[in-house]
């Protein structure tokens, strides 16, 4: 590849990875993304429908690129959709390294076309709510929540964007699937910055309008995020700034799941202590199970109940 389509920090050994730009005199920053092997991961973990993964890939890209502007270590973004469609909903959760975890209410449901090989992601999400949460670790998160506007994700972004973080901004996603499952995915974002003028809003307006290949298809002709971004926006002085790695991560732990058991009470952990058997649980984003023996549970209670 050549060098100058290489942004800081980005790796050149086909992970996936965010490049972050900046373009057109400083008026934009654009954000673009390979995220084809994490929702591969997610796939093979939540064994979704096809119909489902390409609505779930398409959100968990999504929420990697809004938690773009996450700056701290312990930041967080979590990106919820619940909706009347078969899908019911999903879940995706975002930190500043580049990691990403999440679930679907329903994995498994019936797959629609809109026309031949495009299918009906819009449908399988139906209408809804998109609530995001920005945890800056500070007293009170940042939350913000609009109306879903077509349940094809980015689009949806984009509205959430414009309406609730007064962000001018184009969203792009997408997945291709084939019958051996996802061959590519990714996206990018584009925002106005403060002070763009009309010159800037109405050559963007073209581009959008211009029939802009799809990303998955841009990626599978091998085309890697700064590629993108050059191609969109057209501008020979764009400035690459960073890139990172991102990846499918599930945080859960033993103690993780000890602390999710302490917050239910003394008496809901009494209940569960007389099961011989002990209890199991399962994390909703990785599906590992953690299994605790009856005599841990009564331990945890202990501790519990000094603590009460």
């Amino acid at each position: 590849m050549d060098n100058f389509y290489v942004a800081p920090g980005s790796p050149t050994d086909g992970s996936d990875y965010l490049c972050k730009a900046s373009a057109l005199e400083g008026k934009v920053r654009a954000a673009a993304i390979r995220s084809t092997n994490l929702v591969k991961r997610a796939f093979a973990i939540h064994g979704t429908s096809p119909v489902a993964t390409a609505a779930f890939g398409r959100f968990l890209t999504g929420t990697l690129l809004i938690a773009d502007t996450l700056k701290s270590d312990g930041d967080s973004l979590t990106a919820n959709i619940r909706s009347d469609g078969p899908l019911q909903g999903m879940t995706a959760v975002a930190d500043n390294r580049g990691n990403v975890r999440g679930y679907c209410l329903s994995p498994i449901v019936p797959t629609g076309y809109l026309r031949p090989g495009k299918l009906d992601v819009g449908a399988a999400v139906g209408k809804g709510k998109l609530t995001i949460v920005k945890d800056f670790g500070l007293k009170e998160p940042y939350v913000g929540s609009v109306e879903l506007v077509s349940g094809e994700i980015a689009e949806d972004f984009t509205y959430y964007l414009a309406a609730s973080e007064q962000t001018p901004s184009i969203v792009s996603l997408g997945v291709s699937i084939d019958a051996e499952g996802v061959t590519h995915a990714g996206g990018f974002m584009i925002q106005l910055m403060p002070g763009a003028d009309e010159e800037t809003i109405e050559y963007l307006e073209k581009r959008v309008s211009g029939g802009f290949p799809e990303v998955s298809y841009l990626l599978g002709e091998g085309m890697s995020p700064e590629q993108i971004l050059d191609m969109f926006l057209g501008d020979e002085n764009i400035c690459y700034l960073s890139g990172q790695k991102v990846q499918y991560e599930c945080n859960c732990s033993r103690d993780r799941m000890e602390r999710n058991l302490l917050t239910l009470g003394t008496k809901d952990l009494f209940d569960l202590s007389q099961d011989a058997n002990g209890i199991d649980l399962e994390c909703h984003f990785c599906d590992k199970k953690y299994h605790f023996s009856c005599d841990e549970v009564k331990a945890l209670l202990a501790g519990a109940s000094k603590k009460a």
